[in-house]
């Protein structure tokens, strides 16, 4: 099912805050634009630190996006499928229940967007961590 759009209005709007308010303004615009038929929008790290979205289908088609706002363009990566990408899961050991703290995920193709993109489990919806958890193991598979 794709992304409800308040949703995706969210994610984006909390994206481009502290960017220039007019290329801001266009980068949400640009990700509820082509975003809107993916099934999760997520925040991510690259390797480098920086903040940047990634965008899932449960078909396994996968966007992301990283800037800052500041440059003349922004480049939407996207791929058919992120199949064959290297998915690690990180769990506390400090729980009983042994909750998942994140999941990194690894791909030639996200090399573009600073290697590695972590994902923290703090940062996806509680009625998310299910289907992502699954999307993710797929395409670890």
């Amino acid at each position: 099912m794709t992304i409800d759009t308040d949703t995706l209005d969210a994610i984006a709007s909390a994206y481009v805050v502290g960017m220039p308010s007019i290329r801001g303004r266009r980068v949400r615009r640009l990700l509820m634009r082509e975003w809107a038929l993916f099934d999760h929008v997520l925040r991510v790290t690259t390797d480098d630190g920086s903040v940047a979205l990634l965008a899932l289908g449960d078909d396994g088609a996968a966007a992301a996006c990283r800037t800052d706002g500041r440059g003349a363009s922004v480049t939407l990566e996207a791929w058919a499928s992120l199949q064959g990408a290297r998915v690690s899961t990180s769990f506390d050991l400090s729980k009983d229940s042994l909750p998942v703290l994140g999941w990194t995920l690894e791909h030639p193709g996200l090399a573009r967007l600073g290697g590695a993109l972590m994902i923290h489990a703090a940062d996806v919806p509680a009625n998310e961590h299910g289907p992502v958890t699954a999307l993710l193991r797929r395409l670890g598979q």
